[in-house]
């Protein structure tokens, strides 16, 4: 009954943990700040987003989960700052996520993720309210899993909805992840007035 009752609170702090991180490196210091591990004494990496030393011991706890979450969030960010910047195989990002989303649709609906990202107000839309919703109810689906399969595996909403909202270890998670980061690192690595990368720059 316990559980129950606390649930909507830890899936509350989650998603604000998770608006708070995006926003972190949208539009705040961690858009800008150089990359400092949290032990350094001028990292900017706020509190929430680093491994507390007293809370329970489960893996959204350890540092290595605070740390893909950070890199998650940061990437996630870029994607906007990417969107209408040249990328290293199409005239724009923008171009790039909407030919590769045409392929791929939101789960048990047939809808293409295209349709959410042809401008940044659509893509912000699926980003903040999309995005959060979905994990909600993959988070749920895999807790009646648990329970019909009588396989005797428990699984906790809030944790599941914590890995995959902030930290998401799925295929297509790791594929964005990738992606984003190809797309950055071959932008600010473009000879002066030239669309393509270096010569040769391999992906």
């Amino acid at each position: 009954m316990g559980q129950a009752i606390s649930l909507p609170f830890k899936l509350a702090n989650t998603t604000l943990t998770f608006y708070r991180g995006f926003f972190h490196y949208l539009l705040g210091t961690g858009r800008h700040s150089p990359y400092l591990p949290p032990s350094d004494p001028s990292s900017t990496i706020p509190s929430y987003l680093r491994p507390h030393q007293h809370t329970p011991s489960t893996y959204t706890s350890t540092p290595i989960f605070h740390r893909h979450a950070r890199m998650h969030l940061y990437t996630l960010a870029s994607a906007f700052y990417l969107y209408h910047k040249p990328h290293y195989r199409k005239p724009s990002y923008r171009r790039d996520i909407l030919d590769n989303f045409s392929n791929v649709a939101i789960p048990g609906t047939g809808i293409p993720l295209s349709y959410f990202v042809w401008n940044r107000f659509s893509a912000l839309t699926l980003v903040c309210v999309g995005y959060p919703a979905i994990s909600l109810a993959a988070s749920v689906h895999k807790w009646m899993k648990g329970l019909l399969t009588f396989s005797g595996e428990r699984h906790s909403i809030s944790e599941e909805y914590k890995v995959r909202l902030l930290a998401p270890d799925d295929w297509f998670s790791y594929w964005r992840l990738n992606c984003r980061i190809a797309g950055l690192h071959a932008y600010l690595n473009m000879e002066e007035g030239s669309l393509a990368p270096p010569k040769g720059y391999e992906m």
